[in-house]
């Protein structure tokens, strides 16, 4: 009998896998949660790069599944958004350090991505999360302002009922087509003499 297992993808990207013999195509959306077969998680695990996609990008949520499919794990992989969201703001700049070395790569995207989202206001994590990612979270909070600022300056103009091009000023009356002269050639003059 199958036992079925909840796997979720805790990054922030899309994970797909396939299991070609089987015709499984499996996607989990960011933060989306699947129920699982056993039998599909094995199978899994023989395919290329799946012990990866387990242990990297996916978060199985039973700890008797995770040993069964040998799955190397730090503290770090146990890891929720809660928890993520408490690095952030209250953790230690020790256990952020630590979360950045060991966490899986799916933790470093949710991260990275709630950095912004919060924002991170310690520096030294910021700095931190620069020099172990190349992430730079103060650039990404000034590109957010930026697009906030593009947003508030839109191409359309809403709600104000104003005009952006004010009409030319029309004289008032009848509007008629122009008059024209036709300037015909004149006939040659014959001269008799």
């Amino acid at each position: 009998m199958s036992v079925m297992y909840n796997v979720k993808n805790r990054g922030a990207s899309l994970v797909v896998y396939k299991i070609p013999e089987d015709g499984i195509r499996r996607e989990f959306k960011p933060g989306q949660t699947l129920q699982v077969s056993s039998e599909e998680l094995e199978k899994l695990t023989y395919q290329p790069g799946g012990v990866t996609i387990l242990s990297q990008f996916l978060q199985i949520q039973d700890p008797v599944a995770i040993q069964q499919f040998h799955v190397k794990t730090e503290p770090e992989y146990y890891m929720s958004e809660r928890d993520v969201y408490n690095l952030i703001t209250k953790g230690s700049l020790d256990a952020f350090l630590d979360a950045l070395d060991f966490a899986p790569i799916g933790v470093i995207d949710l991260i990275k991505k709630m950095s912004i989202d919060i924002p991170m206001v310690d520096l030294q994590k910021r700095k931190a999360l620069k020099a172990k990612t190349g992430f730079d979270v103060e650039a990404a909070l000034k590109h957010n302002e930026e697009d906030k600022e593009d947003d508030n300056k839109t191409i359309l103009k809403q709600g104000t009922g104003e005009r952006r091009v004010q009409p030319e000023a029309t004289p008032a009356g009848r509007r008629t087509a122009p008059k024209y002269n036709v300037v015909t050639k004149p006939a040659e003059v014959s001269s008799a003499e």
